[in-house]
């Protein structure tokens, strides 16, 4: 496969795990038939509906519903207004936001209690405080499916995305996007050693910072994960993890 794009979609394949999911990533793959048959062949140009995430229509009522998912995307989870917003969020994320360091936090104590110590505190918490039981059960649930950077790739993840919906928007230019894309891109292969490692650590960071997970939006996240994990036609299908970049 050519090189260059392949380094391009390795770069943004990680933030289809973010919260703002791959639905429109998968959905611009599948408008183009045999897709990585022409990335093979070098038949595949870097568009920038590929590289922002956002499937481009004829239809400008369906390109205002487009737009206007992504505005709520931008302003209601990452609370970005405007570019000076922009700039500060991808920051955070980029040092590990309050949701990983929360998360850290706990699991560093709940790791240091002996097994059976560990089952009773949590079951402690199960009157008192259902936020904490919800949150503690989470991380005793996933602890061995994580590396030492535990959740980091939900930082990661939403990093990569709003950097694409940034450029979709124009509070950035693409030479910006190319640039950050890179950051998140080297941070995760240094912290992470598989897509599956990665995709995994950023739906728990998703569920993590849920105050109260509902079963439904719990289903719905695994469902996505096993889809990001094996449709064949997933970024994560198809790209090397070791992919030099």
């Amino acid at each position: 496969m050519p090189d260059n794009i392949l380094k391009t979609l390795w770069k943004i394949s990680i933030g289809t795990c973010s919260v703002f999911g791959p639905d429109m990533d998968f959905e611009i793959i599948n408008k183009h038939k045999s897709f990585w048959k022409k990335v093979q062949k070098n038949k595949m140009g870097l568009t920038k509906e590929l590289l922002f995430g956002v499937v481009s229509t004829d239809s400008n009522i369906v390109s205002m519903v487009r737009k206007t998912s992504v505005l709520r995307f931008v302003k209601g989870f990452c609370n970005v207004f405007n570019k000076e917003d922009l700039e500060l969020r991808l920051d955070e994320y980029l040092r590990g936001s309050n949701v990983s360091e929360f998360f850290n936090k706990r699991r560093s104590f709940l790791i240091s209690l002996p097994p059976e110590e560990r089952i009773k505190y949590i079951n402690s918490l199960k009157e008192k405080d259902i936020r904490e039981y919800t949150k503690f059960s989470l991380i005793n649930q996933y602890d061995k499916s994580l590396p030492k950077s535990g959740i980091y790739a939900f930082d990661l993840s939403n990093y990569t995305s709003l950097s694409r919906l940034g450029g979709f928007l124009d509070y950035i230019d693409e030479n910006k996007v190319h640039k950050y894309l890179e950051k998140s891109a080297l941070l995760a292969q240094k912290n992470y050693s598989s897509f599956r490692e990665f995709a995994i650590s950023s739906t728990v960071g998703i569920l993590f910072s849920e105050d109260i997970i509902d079963k439904n939006y719990y289903d719905m996240l695994l469902l996505r994960l096993k889809k990001l994990l094996t449709y064949p036609e997933s970024y994560f299908k198809n790209l090397d993890w070791n992919q030099k970049l």
